[in-house]
């Protein structure tokens, strides 16, 4: 016998007024923000991504020809001495 709280046809009344709810909570939020926007902005202004600043900041002189001995050497010392460089190098 399955018990009248989860009943198939019950649960999905309930998800059907969750999700009527959830929707008129979408329409209030909107409302509320198109109010914030218009009284701080005087319209409403469409959401910009940043732009991306690992593109910006690249640094490429990580990987010239020059640093190569360098960075063999020091990724094969052993860890505890990368991290006493790493402590004493900032």
């Amino acid at each position: 016998m399955v018990s009248p709280k989860f009943d198939p046809a019950i649960v999905q009344k309930k998800m059907q007024d969750l999700a009527a709810r959830d929707a008129e909570f979408v329409k209030l939020a909107e409302a509320r923000e198109r109010d914030r926007q218009i009284a701080k902005f005087g319209a409403v202004r469409e959401y910009e991504f940043p732009p991306n600043t690992s593109q910006i900041h690249v640094t490429d002189w990580v990987h010239r020809s020059w640093l190569r001995p360098f960075r063999f050497v020091y990724r094969n010392i052993p860890r505890p001495l990368r991290k006493l460089i790493k402590r004493f190098s900032v």
